[in-house]
């Protein structure tokens, strides 16, 4: 269990810890000098069970509160010392807030220096503390360092509370804000931190971000003492080795096992003003943001629609942390936000979403998101999205948002009354009865286009998306159309989807004049004929048989190859087939090779291969082409 001390200055914190500990954690000559705590102090006391409390001294004094912060991420209990003489004083009600923001509920509160007053005045602190912790779930105890009075009665207190303490779960991939990193002689680098999630093991390699170096874990010390593997909740030293030096680490870097890990200058996440702010905050107003051990400048934009676009004091919203450099955060993540001054502690939240967007923020399906992102657990969390959203749900992006390990993810993916499809390569969920809404909508919008379109084969695949991306996203789209195709409901020809078996009405003039030309077109079979062998073939001049071959392509009945030849389909598919048993027969893919396949002369052959390339069927490289795409020809010139 970790314990963090809260509190003003000289208010014995660091006194009460070596009381319980033995541990004298002002550690450097200048808070000795100066008689307090400057950086984090750390210490240990072993209980009777094997069970290791942690200690994390804090510092008391104002210029100190960014250290103070840094050091309260990751604990379980809150120990806040208010001196018997003094009372609860400034800096005691800003550490207590700063616990709270941080999400911190249970707490132990310890009146020092009982031995410096009498009896009533202990009396009257202890009622001051208890009505600043009247929400929260905490003991009270009366201490002297100096006489040791009280010292065993909140040491039992606390092996107690150990006892009720839950074990971290270790879900997700392991995560650790560093806050120290040193040199020691014969063992090389070491960071320390609090592990936040996971666990880790010798040997494990881990990413540093932002850096993105891989490091591996030589060795550990998990409280203090030697180990193999450490977990959230822990207080871990590591020693790293690899291709890195103590230079290239920063307070507040992150080490984790996540090899995708969000790295981005914005999230999304419900913030709370503190009632006692100073003043109300401003829509992009500059802030200094503190998350994990780490503070950067920020703006901070209002999703929720406010009162003149301002935050007032007390009040929550969901927002946007815009940073002005990229941070590794995870959905969860507690953060504080000062002024851009660093004065005084604005009010803090909750990460919600670390794959934030750069527009459509305000939008109700966008807030939607984010009410489910604020569920305790992912399974809350994808039950709530699924049932809000008609929308697909990229599963990677929720995993990488909560730091999932792979195999966490799996049973998402099988839950009863929900849809799993890949698209690209990525996982995709969505409520089954949201996904047969969507199919339904595709299969109906096709033949409805038809009848205000009844001259052309069909719509391209890209301008029905276009109409129907308000009620759909391309993912889903994507995945209905491709279920359609597959089931015959509907066909897609040439680039254009259309129903099954659709045949496009044309013209009796038109039909006539194309009735002439498919005749030609037959004749030559797979030698495709210029338009100057129509029109000798024909006598029509070249506008009537261009118009005749025009309102032909448009109806899906003939190719454009380019501007002086056209041909059938079926001829095309043909001649498609015919590079496919190239390949088949391990022959290379040549013009004359080609030529020779089809019976046909070296100019029409270059121009078949060229279309082909255009369609993306085949590639040229060098003096031969090679196959990109197999399965087109067949989805492309069939009906």
């Amino acid at each position: 269990m970790i314990i963090a001390t809260a509190g003003h200055v000289d208010h014995g914190k660091t006194s009460l810890i070596r009381q319980l500990t033995g541990v004298d954690t002002d550690r450097l000559e200048e808070e000795k000098r100066r008689g307090l705590s400057i950086n984090l102090g750390f210490a240990y006391l072993n209980l009777d069970d094997g069970t290791r409390l942690g200690f994390i001294d804090v510092p008391g004094h104002t210029r100190f509160i960014n250290t103070m912060i840094a050091g309260v991420g990751g604990i379980d209990l809150g120990m806040l010392v208010v001196a018997a003489d003094d009372g609860p004083m400034p800096q005691t009600l800003e550490h207590l807030d700063v616990l709270r923001l941080l999400g911190l509920r249970q707490f132990v509160a310890v009146i020092s220096k009982t031995d410096r007053v009498p009896p009533e005045r202990v009396e009257q602190v202890c009622t001051e503390v208890r009505q600043l912790l009247a929400d929260t779930d905490h003991e009270l105890f009366t201490v002297s360092n100096t006489t040791g009075e009280g010292i065993l009665a909140l040491k039992t207190g606390l092996e107690q509370r150990a006892l009720q303490q839950l074990t971290h779960n270790t879900q997700g991939n392991f995560r650790m804000s560093v806050d120290r990193s040193f040199l020691l002689k014969g063992i090389g680098l070491v960071v320390t931190g609090t592990a936040t999630a996971g666990e880790v093991k010798i040997n494990d390699e881990l990413q540093l971000l932002p850096q993105g170096i891989t490091v591996r874990v030589r060795s550990m010390r998990v409280h203090d003492s030697e180990a193999s593997s450490g977990r959230a909740g822990q207080r871990c030293a590591l020693n790293l080795s690899g291709p890195i030096e103590k230079s290239h680490i920063a307070r507040g870097d992150i080490l984790t096992a996540a090899t995708n890990a969000p790295m981005e200058l914005r999230f999304d996440a419900r913030f709370r003003l503190l009632p006692n702010a100073p003043f109300a905050v401003k829509h992009l107003a500059p802030v200094k943001l503190h998350i994990g051990a780490k503070h950067v400048e920020a703006r901070l934009y209002i999703i929720d629609e406010t009162d003149g676009s301002r935050l007032q004091p007390g009040a929550e919203a969901l927002v946007q942390l815009i940073s002005s450099q990229p941070l590794p955060s995870c959905r969860g993540d507690r953060f504080l936000l000062r002024d851009h001054s660093e004065s005084v502690t604005l009010g803090g939240g909750m990460v919600l979403d670390p794959l934030a967007p750069r527009s459509g923020k305000g939008r109700e399906r966008r807030r939607n998101y984010l009410k489910a992102m604020a569920n305790d657990d992912v399974e809350q969390a994808l039950t709530q999205l699924l049932a809000t959203s008609q929308q697909a749900l990229n599963l990677g992006d929720l995993s990488r948002s909560w730091n999932l390990r792979a195999h966490e993810i799996e049973p998402l993916k099988s839950r009863p009354g929900v849809t799993h499809f890949t698209l690209d390569n990525a996982d995709y969920l969505i409520a089954t009865e949201h996904w047969q809404a969507a199919y339904t909508t595709l299969a109906r919008a096709v033949p409805q286009w038809h009848a205000t379109h009844p001259d052309k084969t069909g719509i391209k695949a890209s301008a029905l998306l276009l109409q129907l991306q308000d009620s759909m996203s391309s993912s889903l789209y994507q995945s209905v159309l491709s279920a359609a195709l597959q089931s015959g409901e509907l066909s897609l020809i040439g680039g254009l989807v259309q129903s099954k078996g659709y045949q496009p009405k044309v013209s009796g003039p038109d039909q006539q004049r194309w009735q002439t030309l498919e005749t030609i077109f037959q004749q030559r079979a797979g030698l495709l004929p210029l338009v100057s062998e129509l029109m000798t073939a024909t006598g029509w001049d070249k506008s009537k048989v261009l118009d005749a071959l025009h309102n032909a392509q448009r109806a899906g009945l003939v190719v454009k190859l380019n501007d002086n030849r056209y041909g059938l389909p079926l001829h095309l598919l043909e001649h498609a087939q015919k590079v496919l048993a190239l390949e088949a027969g391990s022959e290379a893919i040549s013009v004359i090779n080609y030529k020779n396949a089809i019976g046909a002369g070296r100019k029409l052959s270059i121009e078949i291969l060229e279309y082909f390339d255009t369609l993306r069927f085949t590639q040229r490289r060098g003096e031969q082409r090679v196959i990109i795409n197999a399965t087109l020809p067949e989805k492309q010139f069939t009906q």
